[in-house]
């Protein structure tokens, strides 16, 4: 089980996790069919690259739970 502090963004329709993080806890990773492109604010293509792979995960708020 992990514990961490994070912000909340209500306006945004998907969840990203840090690829260190994934790395050091094992998680199981997956890819995924198509790849997905990433922009920055301003709009442009970001230069790192685009996401490949995902994790599942069953993430808690209060009373709230649920499996992203």
């Amino acid at each position: 089980m992990f514990y961490k502090k994070a912000l909340i963004n209500s306006g945004y329709s998907s969840s990203c996790i840090s690829q260190i993080f994934v790395q050091e806890n094992h998680l199981k990773i997956h890819k995924i069919l198509l790849s997905i492109t990433c922009y920055n604010t301003d709009g442009s293509t970001n230069k790192n690259r685009s996401i490949t792979e995902m994790i599942e995960m069953r993430i808690s708020i209060g009373d709230h739970e649920e499996l992203i």
